[in-house]
């Protein structure tokens, strides 16, 4: 019996780390997916994958982390597993990817939910997705390094096609809506501009909204429990003793979580040109606010600004490096990528790669 899991990759619509601090975010998982065969063996387990990455080890033996960092997802997603069923079955995995990595549309969280999902399957162990979705954040905190909030591993496992999901992060409460953009696409230029969040700023960030929390909660007697909660009086009577960068930092969270709940509503009554302002607004949060953006995914966003055809851009995922993502006319997709992309590798010296983002189903999983 062999087991195929596919897991798709995630568009961030709007709403950029605003999981983490308990606000709405609005993806959708993508046509572009990691697939993940696996096959229960005897003795030793090992994993293959396509860009020649291998790895082999005997389930049952103690976890050791890894110096190389990819085999960490796997070694992690073992051992999580092992504290819910202590003996496990050795197994083969063969891994094939379309998703780019490092690109800001969750590559890490779609292995680890796949992994997830197909070894519970091969061990007998019945997982909900909402345990799926608790393992994988384990697994990225505990052996990956990056404090990242839900919405990649909910997107992952619960995306209905050509469906964007309001999801709110401090309840789990969503709505599902129909994302009908008529004659344009959503197109991710990929500035090959490679994060590694956990050595980054990311952690970081999370840090300071932490803290910035417990200040307004001190300064107002207040007991809000994450930052999406709060009020802008009470964000304003905190001013001084924030500081100015913790106040840009919750100031940007509060704004960003009204767009997404604007966002939803332009969507759900099909006013595309609004919408496409609020992600020209949010990456100016993200750039000025947040500071997470870099000058290769602001060169992009300007050029998207300078162009007609283009009703809105920003910068996607947790920033540094990545994608943009565009709503773009679909004719005009070649044109302006044809545009852009001399003058890019010029001010760079890196490569474009445009991806075309078909909103998609989430998990989805064959027994052959």
């Amino acid at each position: 019996m062999k087991i195929h899991i596919k897991s798709p990759g995630r568009v961030n619509l709007i709403g950029e780390h605003t999981d983490y601090n308990g606000g709405y975010v609005f993806p959708c998982a993508l046509d572009l997916t990691i697939d993940l065969l696996f096959e229960k063996k005897s003795k030793e387990s090992y994993v293959n994958t396509d860009l020649g990455y291998s790895m082999s080890f005997d389930i049952n033996t103690a976890y050791k982390k890894s110096n190389n960092h990819w085999e960490n997802y796997v070694l992690g997603t073992v051992n999580e597993l092992k504290q819910i069923k202590s003996k496990l079955s050795n197994f083969s995995c063969l891994i094939k990817s379309t998703l780019p990595s490092g690109a800001g549309i969750s590559s890490s969280s779609a292995l680890v939910c796949g992994l997830i999902k197909g070894l519970s399957v091969i061990n007998n162990i019945d997982l909900d997705n909402a345990e799926i979705i608790n393992l994988s954040r384990n697994v990225e905190h505990k052996y990956i390094g990056v404090l990242g909030g839900i919405m990649d591993q909910f997107t992952i496992l619960n995306a209905k096609k050509n469906m964007g999901i309001l999801l709110d992060c401090e309840n789990l409460k969503t709505k599902y809506i129909n994302l009908d953009f008529g004659e344009y696409k959503l197109l991710l230029i990929d500035t090959n501009v490679k994060h590694n969040l956990a050595s980054t700023e990311y952690n970081k960030r999370v840090s300071e909204c932490k803290q910035s929390l417990k200040i307004i909660n001190r300064v107002c007697n207040s007991i809000y429990s994450n930052l999406s909660q709060v009020k802008e009086i009470d964000l304003s009577l905190s001013k001084n003793k924030l500081g100015q960068t913790l106040y840009k930092r919750a100031s940007y969270i509060l704004n960003e979580n009204q767009r997404v709940m604007k966002s939803a509503n332009f969507l759900e009554n099909n006013k595309l040109k609004e919408f496409g302002q609020l992600m020209f607004e949010s990456h100016l949060g993200l750039k000025n606010d947040y500071q997470v953006s870099c000058k290769e995914l602001d060169f992009l966003v300007e050029k998207a600004k300078e162009n007609d055809e283009i009703l809105g851009a920003r910068m996607m995922g947790g920033g540094f490096g990545g994608c943009t993502i565009n709503l773009i006319k679909e004719s005009s997709i070649n044109k302006f990528i044809e545009a852009i992309k001399e003058e890019y590798f010029s001010k760079f010296a890196l490569a474009l790669k445009p991806i075309i983002a078909n909103p998609d189903i989430g998990i989805q999983m064959k027994i052959i």
